[in-house]
């Protein structure tokens, strides 16, 4: 058979002269030095030409080249099983010793005794390891290994904490407010203020006019000394600046004070005072700061003073006749000083007698 043929086999042209007793199928060339039949069902049904179905399918099967591994012959195979269509029995897979397989529990490995473990046991020190001499973690000192013996004798000793004292060394102290400073006095910013600044227990019973204090000693004497000051500055005038100025001391490095005159013949003053230059004067002296000229204003009339370290400003009543913040006589001669904040009345003479003979300060901190 010549191969120019090749196309008319398989239309029924040359059927006849086709060795039917060599027909199994396509021939394919040969891999590996070996043929392997593929059983029927493996063929794809294209291939087979429709006058050959029947002969094909009497046959043994079609040929293809064998990679190397060659399956049994027909006749080796299970008949039962392949004439019932059921599945074969499954066979265990092969294992390998030593490897666990999936789904089956793996024992825990345990030390391996004769050598020595390197962390000690916390349940052993508890009394509740359940694994005695198998246990990863040595028993003792003396179990683990020398380079971690020297770590743990060496390791600083150390004291559990106890928090039981704590509430033993607290205190509670009632503190009263003036009843014209409640109000304003009394608020809950003054409070938060407070448990900012010394970190007692602060509760404010305005009814009672009393401020509840609750911690140690040293918090309540902070608590009382913070009040006190608001309380005294606050007889000539409450604003919240003032009441956290002297609830909170903060530092400043210097204060610009301007005094906006409030009566005729009055002059605006202006005066930065500084950490080397403190104070001004007011009088109707030559050598005070700011000059004034009046019936009742004394040669040293008051003085202005700057704290850094408090971050406050303070007026000081040096005359004769007496110094008003708003409205309000200043302690005499020197004895106190009052806060000066920003928007106070500064008046020279008893508003009564001579109407408003002062000024407005302006203060402002940097």
């Amino acid at each position: 058979m010549e191969f120019a043929n090749w196309a008319d086999w398989g239309n029924g042209a040359n059927d006849a002269n086709w060795p039917q007793a060599q027909w199994q199928g396509d021939w394919m060339p040969p891999m590996n030095g070996g043929w392997q039949q593929m059983p029927p069902q493996q063929v794809p049904p294209q291939h087979v030409p429709p006058h050959m179905a029947q002969q094909f399918a009497d046959s043994a099967g079609d040929w293809q080249p064998s990679f190397g591994v060659t399956p049994p012959p027909p006749a080796q195979r299970s008949a039962p099983f392949a004439e019932s269509g059921s599945a074969p029995p499954a066979t265990a897979p092969a294992t390998l010793p030593g490897v666990a397989q999936s789904g089956a529990q793996v024992p825990p490995q345990r030390f391996v005794p004769g050598t020595r473990k390197r962390k000690l046991c916390v349940h052993h020190a508890a009394g509740n390891c359940r694994y005695g001499s198998d246990c990863n973690f040595a028993h003792g000192i003396e179990d683990l290994a020398e380079d971690c013996q020297e770590a743990v004798t060496q390791k600083p000793q150390t004291e559990r904490m106890d928090f039981t004292q704590l509430e033993a060394g607290r205190l509670t102290k009632n503190l009263t407010v003036p009843q014209d400073q409640v109000e304003s006095v009394m608020t809950p910013a003054t409070r938060a203020l407070l448990v900012e600044v010394t970190g007692a227990e602060i509760e404010l019973l305005k009814s009672k006019r009393l401020v509840e204090v609750t911690g140690t000693a040293s918090q309540i004497e902070k608590v009382e000394k913070a009040l006190q000051r608001v309380v005294a500055h606050c007889n000539w005038g409450a604003n919240e600046m003032k009441i956290r100025r002297n609830g909170c001391a903060r530092v400043g490095y210097t204060a610009r004070i301007r005094l906006a005159s409030m009566a005729a013949g009055l002059k605006d003053f202006s005066r930065t005072l500084t950490v080397e230059k403190a104070t001004f004067s007011i009088g109707t002296d030559p050598s005070c700061s700011l000059r004034v000229k009046g019936p009742l204003v004394s040669r040293n009339h008051a003085v202005v003073e700057f704290q850094p370290e408090k971050g406050s400003v303070y007026i000081v009543d040096t005359s004769t006749n007496g110094a008003f913040l708003n409205g309000k006589r200043l302690p005499p001669k020197a004895s106190a000083k009052v806060m000066l904040s920003h928007g106070d009345e500064l008046l020279l003479q008893d508003p009564s007698q001579g109407g408003e003979f002062g000024y407005m300060v302006n203060v402002e901190l940097n």
